[in-house]
């Protein structure tokens, strides 16, 4: 019966329900912790948290689907191929630089960040929960595969920016 059921759903609707359930119960951990640790504590376990997954799932998902990672553009298809996977497909993003050295990311629709813009007190505040995490699981996911990999976040929507803006840069 529930391979029926299962069967009928489209697979965009099994993503979006998944994305939208895991950002909202890792969302509510964090609300629920909030209110009981200073602010500081919680964007250092929240980046904790988001650096940990990335330096487990980076080098899994490499290895797992041979993407090469020896440059800023390989770095770069291994982040698309990770946020698909631990984030879901609602993400619009553009490359508006590449170049084996740098690769500039601009992500002009995110479910994290709408998410915690409808739904998260601290999208109201001077910290930012997704934009801090996101630069947390860029950096130390990279790192993991390649220690000549560097992530910055440079513009963030949870900011007030029109999109949100990364450079992985490749140093030799």
């Amino acid at each position: 019966m529930s391979e029926e059921i299962l069967k009928k759903i489209p697979v965009e609707t099994k993503w979006a329900i998944t994305t939208q359930s895991f950002i909202g119960a890792y969302s509510a951990i964090i609300q629920l912790v909030g209110p009981s640790v200073e602010v500081e504590k919680l964007m250092e376990l929240n980046n904790t948290v988001m650096g940990e997954g990335s330096k487990i799932a980076f080098p899994q998902i490499k290895e797992g689907f041979n993407v090469p990672v020896e440059d800023a553009i390989g770095a770069a298809n291994l982040i698309d191929v990770v946020t698909q996977l631990q984030m879901g497909t609602e993400f619009e993003a553009e490359r508006v630089e590449e170049t084996p050295e740098r690769v500039v990311v601009r992500t002009h629709k995110c479910p994290w960040g709408t998410w915690n813009k409808e739904n998260s007190a601290w999208a109201k505040s001077e910290y930012m929960i997704c934009t801090e995490g996101h630069q947390a699981w860029g950096e130390v996911g990279l790192k993991a595969v390649n220690p000549k990999l560097t992530h910055k976040m440079t513009k963030s929507m949870m900011k007030g920016d029109p999109y949100c803006e990364y450079v992985i840069e490749f140093k030799k």
